[in-house]
């Protein structure tokens, strides 16, 4: 790049680096226009629906490929938003669902679907035949239409968090099993129109690795032909085979899913003892070591929008929102403690301690909004895809003000446009 450069006259040079900067402006103003619009409640059209379609890429700047004389004006095209671009800010940002779309969840959706891209409503299992298992919440057309009105993008979840026997095992090991399974996840998302969908499949041995990758690959080709996404949620994880996560090999899908959706919280679970639920300092590693194996264009970062509360003298946790802690706050009116940062680094977690009559001395940890603002930072800082929140409905409403605040006016996306453009110096 630094011969061609060369050989280009210093006035055409610096007429380019002007260009290359009006490029620049015209970015940030669209960037400002992104954030007002963010900021400002969307007009929706009540019985009308906006058709789907396909996420596209990030506006285009069109350059003249031709230079023209230096005594002529360049002349630069940014082309106007579509209305169904996504990411909606610099980042992507889903959440799901986990149940049926009730007047608490709709609440959050409304107040926040100008910025959301992605809903994911925990809708299906799978069945030991292959097929698909879902109840009366599932293919819900007002939560679908409500979605299409607002530019969110409908992309269900398939998971495996079952009381009975585990399906999916059996299901990946077997080629005929696994083919109809995708032909049956296809037939659904085609028939209902869904953007894609979202595969959870937890807690599988180390064994099933490469079940796993081949259903990962096929699923991934029968969703794209039909120009469907497919997105996945995978464990954290700071090493290949580390924790919970070794059937699932992130170099081999991270090729082929449009996002890799990261569920880094559960540091410390339901069923361990008392502690942070996300740590910012472990996030970090998760997300230091994703950069590493998968295109950072397609990782997605877990973001938790509950707590833990357990038992102190051991047992299981209970998950709980944040309006469900906030009242036990006020109830016993507690102080709330905050845990900035351990041994291991930046934690940004509350925690709280109390005693009912029932159950005895109980603690709860939940994150902080400044927790959040963390992790955010560190998406930017590695230019990451974006958050996917798990879950929708009963979260601090402070939780979007610092979402919007961090991802709304974010200048990376525009800096990443700009930067192919702008000639070596």
């Amino acid at each position: 790049m630094q011969q061609v450069v060369s050989f280009i006259p210093r006035a055409l040079r610096g007429l380019i680096y002007l260009t290359a900067l009006g490029v620049w402006a015209a970015l940030v103003a669209d960037t400002i226009g992104l954030a007002r619009e963010a900021t400002t409640p969307p007009v929706i059209p009540t019985p009308a629906v906006v058709p789907t379609a396909a996420p596209t890429a990030t506006p285009r700047v069109v350059v003249p490929t031709a230079i023209p004389p230096a005594a002529a004006a360049l002349v630069v095209e940014v082309p106007s938003r579509p209305a169904a671009f996504h990411p909606k800010t610099g980042r992507y940002i889903a959440a799901w669902l986990p149940n049926s779309f009730g007047s608490e969840n709709r609440a959050s959706f409304e107040a926040n679907a100008d910025i959301l891209d992605e809903i994911s409503p925990f809708w299906y299992t799978p069945t030991s035949s292959g097929g698909l298992a879902f109840g009366r919440e599932a293919r819900d057309q007002t939560l679908i239409e409500l979605a299409r009105s607002k530019n969110v993008l409908v992309i269900p979840t398939i998971h495996n968090v079952v009381s009975s026997a585990d399906p999916v095992p059996g299901i990946l090991r077997s080629p005929t099993l696994r083919s109809r399974h995708i032909a049956r996840i296809v037939d659904e998302v085609l028939t209902y129109n869904y953007d894609g969908i979202d595969i959870d499949y937890e807690s599988l041995a180390t064994s099933m690795r490469e079940p796993y990758t081949a259903f990962i690959v096929e699923l991934a080709d029968a969703l794209h032909a039909q120009s469907k996404l497919l997105t996945v949620a995978v464990h954290a994880k700071a090493c290949d085979y580390c924790g919970l996560g070794g059937y699932q090999d992130w170099v081999a899908i991270g090729q082929v899913v449009d996002r890799l959706r990261i569920m880094t919280y559960d540091y410390h679970w339901r069923g361990g003892g008392p502690g942070p639920v996300a740590p910012v300092y472990w996030v970090n590693q998760v997300a230091e070591y994703a950069k590493t194996v998968v295109d950072p264009a397609k990782v997605v970062i877990g973001v938790p929008f509950y707590g833990y509360n357990w038992p102190t003298g051991g047992g299981t946790a209970v998950g709980q929102t944040w309006a469900m802690i906030d009242e036990i706050i006020r109830t016993y009116d507690l102080d709330v403690n905050l845990m900035e940062r351990n041994e291991n680094g930046l934690v940004q977690e509350n925690w709280i301690t109390y005693s009912t009559r029932s159950s005895g001395r109980r603690t709860a940890w939940f994150a902080t909004s400044s927790g959040l603002d963390a992790k955010l930072r560190l998406v930017q800082q590695l230019d990451l895809a974006g958050i996917a929140i798990w879950r929708l409905g009963g979260e601090d409403p402070k939780k979007w003000d610092t979402i919007r605040a961090r991802l709304v006016e974010d200048p990376f996306e525009s800096q990443r446009v700009l930067n192919q453009f702008l000639p070596e110096h």
